[in-house]
């Protein structure tokens, strides 16, 4: 309670701070919903798509912008790709395709030969599946699979640095393969439509992959390397190679719904690469539109709207808080105004500095609230820090979105890390000492990455 009281009293001493700067009455008012709403979010008082539900309401109620304006984002394009994707993701989950992927994986002979290969085996497992599912979800479905993997060691192949760095491998990776894809994590959506809709520059699904893929290798390359190292293959490892190769047996034939699941993903994929003039979200509607009229083998829908229903609204709904008060932020030239503050303060004119200085942000903020969080604050900044410089936007935006999905340091950054410290198998130590390696690696690996391609 004292956390939900605490944001008015910011936003009031927000308000009351900028009373001298030359804003609109409007910019002033959205200035005190922002402070207090960024509060909510970073605090986590309260849930955060109602955080932002309130936001907004507030800006219709404090005269920022009418309701049509503070309201629009929530129909916004992108809206749809979330969920067409979440409706394909939950089908999937529903029919077992993912533990299918995961079983087969497991069992090929390369991934279970030894400790190191098996570890890099779950990290690109993780990657591949959270490029198109959340890495919360991506995370819960294989959290049971490594619990059983290193509950079948025999005693004398049992290492705790192999169960801590296994189930931190799990995490990190599942959070680093949502970069691969627009579709990967909700910050990407955001950084997306932030740039089409504040900027009026369009970055399409082939694009970003071009632009991520990369910067997502390269993360997971230097997670294998850093978490393999000093883990002996121990005695009796054979034996876990045989059960593997047993669950994949016991997986059976393919059902029907898993049929069905694998041709919306397939059609999804093709449409978001082949048709590039198709808006995603549009594509992503028809793909996964398939799973209501594909039968299954007693005649229902592959995906009935009971299980449809259960898709993350809240991430959509905390997505159309983020675009409104983006919007609201260049509508009322605030964004503007703090932006030359800041670049006359600090003395920034490069696309480079700018987009170091935004990602570090993103960064920073992603280790105390979510990555979704930390992309809708942080992305409105880079664009008016750009904007301020007199610089070309896509860099600095590109990086802040990047950025927002690095933050590995503590339990409470991402979901998957507090998925996999509850386990009581890795100690925070261990989470904290492998998590700044990977946020100072991936910072530059995104700084690196971006400005390769100019």
């Amino acid at each position: 309670m004292r956390k939900t009281l605490a944001g008015p009293l910011i936003g009031l001493a927000a308000h009351a701070f900028l009373g001298g700067a030359d804003l609109a009455p409007e910019a002033r008012r959205l200035a005190g919903i922002l402070a207090c709403t960024v509060w909510w979010w970073m605090t986590e008082a309260m849930p955060l798509p109602a955080a932002g539900l309130i936001a907004s309401s507030f800006c219709v109620a404090f005269g920022v912008a009418p309701a049509k304006r503070a309201m629009a984002s929530y129909g916004d394009p992108v809206i749809f790709l979330f969920i067409g994707s979440f409706w394909i993701a939950e089908s999937m989950s529903a029919h077992g395709l993912d533990r299918r992927l995961a079983g087969h994986v497991l069992s090929w002979r390369w991934v279970n030969a030894s400790p190191r290969r098996l570890l890099i085996g779950f990290g690109l497992l993780a990657a591949l599946i959270s490029m198109w599912v959340s890495n919360t979800a991506t995370t819960a479905m294989l959290l049971p699979v490594v619990l059983g993997v290193l509950k079948d060691l025999p005693g004398s192949a049992r290492d705790p640095r192999l169960e801590s760095r296994l189930l931190l491998m799990l995490s990190f990776a599942a959070s680093v393969g949502g970069l691969g894809t627009p579709v990967g994590t909700p910050p990407n959506l955001i950084g997306i439509g932030m740039l089409r809709n504040l900027a009026g520059i369009d970055i399409s699904f082939a694009r970003w992959c071009a632009l991520a893929l990369p910067i997502t290798a390269a993360s997971l390359i230097f997670i294998g390397f850093v978490l393999s190292r000093g883990i002996p293959k121990p005695a009796g490892w054979s034996k876990l190679e045989a059960e593997l190769r047993e669950r994949r047996a016991r997986l059976g034939p393919w059902s029907r719904g898993e049929i069905n699941t694998a041709l919306a993903f397939y059609v999804a994929v093709a449409l978001w690469l082949g048709a590039p003039r198709l808006p995603e979200g549009t594509s992503a509607l028809l793909a996964a539109g398939l799973l209501f009229v594909l039968p299954l083998s007693d005649g229902g829908p592959t995906l009935t709207w009971q299980r449809a229903a259960r898709a993350d609204w809240g991430t959509i709904l905390l997505f159309g808080a983020g675009m409104s008060l983006g919007g609201l932020l260049f509508d009322t030239k605030l964004a503007e105004t703090l932006g030359v503050w800041a670049v006359g303060l600090l003395g920034l004119r490069t696309p480079l500095g700018i987009a170091a200085l935004a990602s570090a942000l993103a960064l920073l903020v992603s280790e105390l609230a979510s990555n979704t969080a930390s992309a809708n604050v942080t992305v409105p900044v880079a664009l008016a820090l750009s904007k301020a410089a007199g610089v070309a936007p896509q860099f600095p935006a590109l990086a802040a979105t990047m950025a927002a999905s690095f933050g590995f340091l503590l339990p409470v950054s991402t979901p998957p890390n507090a998925l996999v410290y509850g386990t009581g198998r890795v100690p925070l130590r261990e989470m904290m000492r492998y998590g700044l390696l990977l946020d100072i690696f991936g910072l530059f690996a995104v700084l690196a990455g971006l400005s390769l391609y100019g």
